[in-house]
């Protein structure tokens, strides 16, 4: 029986969205024997290693990540200058624009949660991923990898973003480990099976090596956003977007058992009955050879689109006209029932 790993992307204010999927994760059955991550994914990594997610997940909750906000206090400002700054060290520009943001928020963050000694004595694996600017290299280093003492310089240096101004751990200096590798699962052994959870829609390499991809089915914000209810919300759709991704969950918002696609057609019928002619006798044959076509069109499904399709589309359409709760997994019978009132 294969071992599972985890890894977590990096994304900044986004990494809500991983705690939620972590929760999930533990809900279906899941242990863990290596966890590794990048940037927030290598602080949330380091969390869930030391057993600590509950403490996680209140950081998220109550914010006590708003030392950020007040030194990003215009985060699309922020964003755009990171941006910039990627770009420039992508094309291997060094003249970096002067960097002034204040790094200590993340020290503090980071000596406030993370405990070396719990994350040293358990059980999971824990690997991070950073670039030593000093030596000019990519490290990507496991706990039993660094000297004892320096745990929390090394989750610091993976988080360290490159608008900071640049502070030296333990003599050296250190950006982001998301410019050489956002998701590390090269870390992983081949004989694990990897559960990856994304924060981005950028492409990775060899993603197909993951058993299991969770991730958003729409831009997750703002890196720099930090705020309470933003969480809120992104560890909601972590946790329901990891049962889509095990689960096999269908919907683009909403979170539908499956069904066959023979099945579908009953409830395709009911829901567009009254939308035909019921005096035409043909009225079978109308739903499923003209009416059906059409408003498959109107939906942007593609022309070879199966009859199932059509109707998890149809039940997201009334489900979001009617303002359902999107966070909760239906059978189709349930969301039927939440609709009938509209049909």
């Amino acid at each position: 029986m294969k071992e599972w790993a985890l890894v977590l992307e990096g994304g900044g204010a986004k990494g809500a969205y991983q705690v939620g999927a972590y929760f999930a994760l533990m809900e279906m059955g899941f242990n863990f024997s290596k966890i590794v991550g990048t940037s927030i994914g290598a602080f949330n990594g380091a969390m869930f290693s030391q057993g600590d997610a509950y403490e996680c997940f209140k950081a998220w909750k109550s914010l006590d990540f708003s030392s950020f906000d007040n030194e990003l206090k215009n985060a699309e400002e922020d964003e755009d200058l990171l941006t910039k700054i990627v770009d420039k060290l992508r094309s291997h520009d060094i003249k970096i624009p002067e960097l002034t943001r204040s790094p200590y928020p993340l020290f503090r963050l980071v000596d406030q949660f993370i405990d070396e000694d719990k994350l040293r004595n358990s059980d999971i694996d824990f690997g991070i991923c950073t670039v030593n600017v000093s030596d000019l290299k990519v490290e990507k280093l496991f706990k039993k990898d660094i000297e004892k003492g320096l745990l929390k310089d090394y989750i610091i240096a993976s988080c360290y973003l490159p608008f900071f101004k640049l502070k030296p751990l333990h003599g050296k200096y250190f950006i982001d480990g998301g410019f050489a590798s956002p998701a590390p699962m090269e870390m992983i052994d081949d004989d694990m099976d990897i559960v990856l959870v994304r924060l981005s829609e950028l492409p990775l390499k060899n993603i197909e090596r993951a058993k299991y991809v969770i991730k958003p089915n729409k831009r997750l914000g703002s890196s720099l956003g930090f705020d309470t209810e933003k969480a809120d919300e992104l560890i909601k759709n972590g946790y329901f977007d990891a049962f889509r991704a095990v689960k096999g969950l269908v919907g683009d918002d909403y979170y539908i058992m499956p069904i066959e696609e023979e099945e579908s057609l009953k409830y395709i019928y009911k829901i567009l009955k009254d939308k035909v002619d019921e005096s035409d006798n043909k009225i079978l044959r109308n739903i499923f050879e003209e009416y059906a076509p059409k408003i498959a069109g109107e939906l942007e499904l593609p022309e070879t689109f199966g009859y199932d399709e059509l109707l998890y589309k149809l039940l997201e359409n009334e489900a979001e006209k009617k303002k359902v709760d999107r966070f909760k997994i239906y059978t189709v019978d349930e969301l039927m029932r939440e609709l009938e009132n509209g049909f």
